[in-house]
């Protein structure tokens, strides 16, 4: 199945949040906050938003991510052992994955980080349920790569149980800068290339809150900030188009 055809999956499943805009291009509808931060630590923001907790309530659709993934990727498998699924929808497509391509399947505890009121929760990965092997060829897979803002410290994480990251993946790679790889600035893997594998990529423009494109809609509160939350109400918009 091709990357055309795996978009029409998801706008079928209703994962796909475009915001709509008339004619002149003015926004009809809201803007979308993103997981990653400016530099002052606000979140950035956007048009578009795959949600990939709607694919998960198929998991034929999610097998067709992962089958997409499998044959796009064949000889990278080859090498690797082990799949980590990062909670929740790289859990859920990184089983699936593994059940494909007959891979070892492992996943953290996903455990909450203290998060200032407002602010975007973020989490932090347990894997001491689980033995690794030193040097263990894994590949981690997430639902959607976005800016990798939190990549390194989960490589980090996996880093500490001997297993050695081979490539990252996902059913959607966003990422504005990262198109095949990502170069990791930080942590135990500083400079090294690793692929990225994923079943769609295409990059979706993000801004910070005081970019000129975006910056009307941000004074005039035309952002949903719980997204998934009140992810109805966003289908309820685009339907309206």
């Amino acid at each position: 199945m091709n990357e055309q055809q795996l978009k029409g999956l998801a706008v079928q499943a209703e994962a796909l949040y475009i915001c709509p805009k008339d004619g002149d291009g003015k926004r009809t509808g809201p803007l979308v906050v993103y997981a990653g931060k400016d530099t002052l630590g606000k979140n950035l923001v956007g048009d578009i938003y795959f949600n990939f907790r709607r694919i998960e309530e198929n998991l034929e659709v999610v097998e067709s991510f992962a089958r997409a993934i499998a044959v796009k990727y064949a000889e990278t498998f080859a090498i690797i052992t082990t799949i980590c699924g990062i909670p929740n929808g790289g859990r859920t497509l990184g089983q699936e994955l593994a059940r494909i391509t007959k891979k070892r399947f492992v996943y953290p505890d996903k455990k909450p980080k203290p998060t200032d009121p407002g602010k975007k929760q973020e989490y932090s990965w347990d894997l001491s349920q689980f033995a690794f092997k030193q040097g263990e060829p894994l590949l981690v897979m997430e639902d959607v790569i976005n800016n990798l803002q939190n990549t390194d410290h989960t490589l980090a994480e996996i880093a500490k149980t001997g297993a050695k990251v081979m490539c990252i993946g996902a059913a959607l790679n966003r990422s504005p800068f990262a198109s095949t790889s990502y170069t990791p600035k930080d942590g135990p893997y500083t400079n090294k290339a690793l692929p990225i594998l994923c079943s769609i990529r295409e990059a979706f423009p993000e801004y910070t809150q005081d970019d000129s494109e975006v910056v009307e809609d941000i004074t005039a509160n035309n952002v949903e900030w719980e997204v998934k939350k009140n992810w109805a109400r966003l289908m309820k918009i685009m339907a309206r188009t």
